[in-house]
């Protein structure tokens, strides 16, 4: 059995017991108070049987037809104990009110009434705090809903020690005065009650917590925008759906990887939650090259967009791409993508003039083999070369794919280059090789 229903458990022996020995002082001193406080205790055993049933239907884990559990049943129970509770504080207000009105009030406080008064008194405030601490450990609404009814029950039973000291002192309205009193702090309580768990069984979002999860998402890298926070409770457990913006560029696997950490810090700021995050893309802050190759990605076919430049002259703007398509694609197909292609960078960015250059794109890896000790002419020739410009290699391969020959070298460089400067260097390296290897088809250069 778990905390919550051993605290629930103990609460429904604790109100019967505390029933039973009102409902007897109640009629041995004929005090309305008391009996009001009897009737109120049984309310109480009602309403503990009740939560202790509902503490064990919340706790019963998600299943096909209750996807997101069974929570609300916390909410069920509270809403039917404050029903309990505006029907026994009607019932009590109006016989106080009888009595006032006759004039009369049958009580004899007797010592044994004041004695159980105070013995009630501390089981009341014992259960009050236990209830308290527990719900708020398990945020069970069943638990927090008994700890309000029983320190209504510890107001009530102070009020009724009142009214009985207040007839032994000779005013004999006390008694009924007390009773309404009582009555009072069960219907603020029954409210209370109805109010806070009608709000959940409707999904109102608690105060404050939608700004919450919106900073913890804010707060996550790679987010560019917080678009809708929905947050609702329910049993103890929040539930919240985030939709995010990310760079259009970010790629599926990194949006993923945004998404579990937006996830992870929602759930930091609410603490026990289920949260769902939707994606969507943002295109904030993106430069006109971000926006081209987002472009790009969107029509199908397109592999890969690169090299992708915005030129400017006396006539307009013009784009310059490179795009990848699959390999074996004919040329009538990769032409109607590339109007698409061509099309969609239009609509995105407003320029007329649009040059694609069309690559292959293999869909795995090829066989290819290392030739440098077959052919150590050609590899000599390529490493003289990239000394030439770059010092001596880290590394040079020559490798034969098929009928293709490529060059593949790192070299090093001065740490404090520039990007710019770096591809540059690169770049005079490849031209080198090639100047150097005729029969070369591709030269990969890496500076490190």
């Amino acid at each position: 059995m778990s905390t919550a229903r051993r605290t629930a458990a103990a609460s429904l022996v604790a109100a019967i017991g505390l029933a039973l020995l009102k409902v007897v002082v109640g009629f041995a001193s004929g005090s309305l108070g008391v009996l009001a406080e009897a009737v109120h205790s049984g309310i109480d055993a009602a309403a503990a049987g009740l939560t202790l049933y509902a503490v064990g239907v919340a706790e019963r884990p998600a299943d096909s037809e209750h996807p997101f559990g069974h929570g609300k049943a916390q909410h069920l129970a509270a809403l039917g104990e404050a029903a309990f509770l505006a029907a026994a504080a009607t019932w009590i207000a109006i016989e106080a009110a009888v009595r006032l009105a006759h004039g009369s009030s049958p009580v004899e406080a007797r010592w044994y009434a004041f004695a159980a008064l105070l013995v009630v008194l501390a089981v009341d405030a014992a259960r009050t705090a236990i209830s308290l601490r527990q719900g708020r450990i398990d945020r069970n609404a069943a638990l927090l809903a008994n700890a309000w009814h029983f320190g209504s029950d510890f107001a009530g039973t102070l009020a009724v020690l009142v009214g009985l000291g207040l007839v032994a002192a000779g005013l004999p309205a006390g008694d009924s005065l007390a009773a309404i009193f009582v009555a009072v702090i069960v219907l603020f309580g029954a409210y209370r009650l109805a109010r806070q768990n009608i709000d959940a069984l409707m999904d109102r979002t608690p105060s404050g917590v939608a700004g919450r999860v919106e900073l913890a998402a804010r707060s996550v890298p790679g987010v560019s925008e917080v678009r809708s926070v929905r947050v609702r409770e329910a049993g103890g457990e929040s539930f919240a759906e985030v939709v995010i913006g990310v760079p259009r560029l970010a790629g599926v696997e990194r949006s993923h990887e945004t998404t579990d950490r937006v996830e992870g810090a929602v759930r930091d700021s609410l603490g026990r939650a289920q949260v769902t995050v939707h994606v969507e893309p943002a295109s904030a802050d993106e430069t006109l090259n971000d926006r081209v190759a987002a472009a790009a990605l969107r029509v199908p076919g397109v592999v890969e967009a690169h090299n992708i430049s915005v030129l400017d002259d006396a006539t307009g703007r013009a784009v310059t791409l490179h795009v990848r398509l699959p390999e074996n694609e004919t040329l009538r197909s990769a032409g109607d993508v590339v109007e698409r292609l061509k099309d969609e960078i239009r609509r995105e960015v407003g320029i007329a003039r649009v040059y694609a250059h069309v690559e292959p794109s293999a869909p795995g890896a090829r066989p290819a083999r290392d030739i440098g000790a077959e052919q150590p002419s050609l590899h000599r020739l390529a490493a003289d070369a990239v000394r030439s410009v770059a010092g001596e290699a880290d590394e040079l391969v020559v490798y034969r794919q098929g009928t293709r020959l490529l060059v593949v070298t790192s070299v090093r460089a001065n740490p404090s280059l520039s990007v710019g400067e770096a591809h540059a260097l690169a770049s005079r390296v490849e031209e080198a090789v090639r100047d150097a290897v005729a029969s070369v088809d591709d030269v990969i250069v890496e500076i490190c």
